[in-house]
């Protein structure tokens, strides 16, 4: 790793790793506006030196981040954060920076401790961008989504316990408009992903267990989303059950991005 390269990694997690401290003492602890605000500024440094890591460290390994799984993932985390910090401005989600911040710092952990990436196998180039582009950006709308619905459950409990809100989680109300909002951006990615990815299907494998259950997955991730939305619409989905539906949804993705993470050790071991 090149002395850049370092400095800018060694920038991103000290970041990631104040940044998800100060959003941690923002909801449990303070109540002084001014220390909120600490966070996301915190968060947005992270984010800069996050992609400074990605660019430099991408040119000096000579593998683009899209051939990466590792640096996929990276990319969708750095993605997931500057939706969030972007979404601050209309939606009082301040406190979904617990779940943004870890998942940089932990990402951001593993391009570099996991296995250096390898060149991935080539795909045609009218569809790897668009097709990267869509599960990427699709993949952060749906984490920051979920991490919305989650604090929607958390404060909704809090609520019927009888405990007052304490700290900086936001209203249920925000919460609620926040998932949709989510919601709303990331399913038409995920719906270009799926289409792109069936295409590819057959120039990818053939046929094999492993990509079928992905394709299922994939689907039922698909329709869970759709669900969510449509009912929202048509029965006035809102709230608790639009949070386990997104919550559900998304623990779909996991493991269909589980299943790319193993699938290396598979073939590796001739499954």
């Amino acid at each position: 790793m090149s002395t850049s390269s370092l400095v800018c990694f060694s920038a991103a997690v000290l970041s990631y790793l104040a940044a998800s401290g100060l959003f941690y003492w923002n909801v449990v602890k303070s109540r002084d506006p001014r220390a909120r605000s600490a966070g996301p500024k915190v968060l947005a440094l992270a984010t800069l030196a996050h992609a400074a890591y990605i660019t430099i460290a991408s040119a000096v390994a000579h593998v683009c981040p899209v051939h990466s799984l590792q640096f996929m993932l990276s990319l969708a985390s750095l993605l997931a954060s500057t939706s969030y910090l972007a979404a601050r401005r209309w939606a009082k989600i301040d406190a979904l920076g617990l779940v943004v911040a870890p998942l940089g710092l932990v990402l951001t952990l593993g391009t570099f401790f996991l296995a250096s990436p390898q060149p991935g196998r080539r795909l045609p180039a009218s569809f790897i961008g668009l097709h990267v582009f869509a599960s990427l950006a699709g993949f952060a709308m749906f984490l920051l989504a979920c991490g919305a619905a989650v604090l929607y459950l958390v404060q909704e409990r809090r609520l019927k316990s009888k405990r007052l809100p304490e700290g900086g989680l936001p209203a249920l109300d925000s919460l609620d408009r926040a998932v949709h909002r989510f919601l709303v951006a990331g399913f038409p990615l995920l719906t270009l992903a799926v289409v792109t990815g069936t295409v590819w299907a057959k120039t990818l494998e053939v046929g094999s267990a492993q990509e079928i259950l992905r394709n299922v997955l994939s689907y039922t991730t698909w329709l869970l989303f759709a669900g969510v939305l449509a009912l929202r619409v048509v029965a006035g989905w809102r709230g608790r059950r639009a949070a386990y539906g997104t919550v559900a949804g998304f623990a779909c993705v996991l493991v269909v991005l589980a299943l790319y993470v193993v699938r290396p050790l598979l073939a590796h071991g001739g499954v």
